[in-house]
């Protein structure tokens, strides 16, 4: 029988303040940890029944939590995950799984042999515009995928250890991985830092696999604008979602005819078509309840710990190339 309230939140920083939210909205946070003291006036005021800790190893030895969520920066992770598992609890940690692929390679061991369960925050994969794509594509609106390429950009959420390839890459790498499903080949990479001689603040990333799909992915902090887009290319069609837009605009179907006839290039252009999709709730109620659901009632969700480290081996083969740049 699992404890109603048997989750326990460490880092109450910018993204962990959403998982307070939305733990509590689920009933299930029972404690929350962080460093900074102001956080325990935000966490008062979402609900006076969370205990508030400096010490996150509070959390770890409490009986009554079965389950934990990391919401810390990137380089912690992998030993806040493996304190964790050495306590049995259950993980659900935000995205990057750790740094080193080999990391997360122990932690996936460790998960098994204490047989709790780790998944990983790649938010993008539970959210209904996301999911409606992948359901299109499936039925074979588009045809066959030929090409596949995101951009996520913005101005600002600098790091001063995480480059922006760790930052904003793992959602898109996370979808292009779940929509392609074949064996990855080759993984190039090019970037630039500008602010730092430590961080790259740009960096655009090349997929092959062994279907032939290729894909790119520019990702970029330095950016006038901010432009959350994921483009699909078929040979029937393309789809494009663009998490920018409203709810009602985000997933788009352009049925443009490209082709050659006697030698000439020939395009016909078509109006997008909105495709709707049920947003009920947010990607990241949706992500949460999928982790509620993984302890409670066994259901797996889409991020794994396997899924988590498909990602963590694009992201570990793509800064090696960086390197060279």
């Amino acid at each position: 029988m699992v404890n109603k309230k048997f989750i326990g939140l460490i880092g109450c920083g910018y993204w962990g303040k959403n998982l307070v939210r939305d733990l509590n909205y689920f009933g299930v946070l029972s404690r929350v940890s962080d460093i900074n003291p102001k956080a325990r006036d935000f966490v008062s005021q979402i609900s006076k029944n969370i205990t508030f800790s400096n010490d996150y190893k509070k959390i770890l030895r409490d009986k009554t939590i079965s389950s934990v969520v990391i919401a810390t920066p990137a380089k912690s992770h992998y030993k806040i995950v493996r304190e964790a598992l050495v306590a049995r609890k259950n993980v659900f940690v935000e995205k990057p799984l750790c740094l080193k692929y080999s990391d997360g390679k122990k932690l996936l061991l460790l998960s098994k042999k204490n047989k709790v369960k780790l998944m990983v925050g790649h938010l993008m994969l539970y959210h209904p515009a996301y999911i409606k794509m992948k359901e299109s594509i499936t039925k074979g609106k588009i045809g066959k995928v030929r090409y596949i390429y995101s951009n996520r950009l913005a101005l600002g959420k600098l790091r001063k250890e995480e480059d922006v390839l760790w930052s904003f890459a793992p959602h898109d790498i996370s979808m292009i991985l779940d929509l392609v499903n074949e064996e990855l080949i080759n993984v190039k990479a090019f970037g630039a830092k500008y602010l730092s001689n430590k961080v790259a603040d740009t960096t655009v990333t090349l997929l092959k696999f062994r279907n032939k799909i290729k894909s790119h992915i520019f990702v970029s902090w330095l950016h006038p604008y901010k432009d959350q887009r994921l483009v699909v290319v078929g040979e029937k069609g393309m789809l494009v979602f663009a998490d920018v837009l409203s709810n009602e605009n985000k997933l788009v179907f352009y049925n443009h005819k490209v082709g050659w006839v006697k030698n000439i290039p020939l395009i016909q252009k078509a109006e997008g078509k909105i495709i709707p999709f049920n947003y009920s709730a947010e990607p990241l109620k949706l992500e949460c309840k999928a982790f509620i659901d993984w302890v409670t009632k066994g259901k797996t969700p889409i991020s794994v710990v396997e899924e988590g480290l498909k990602v963590l081996k694009v992201l570990e083969l793509a800064k090696k190339d960086l390197v060279k740049w």
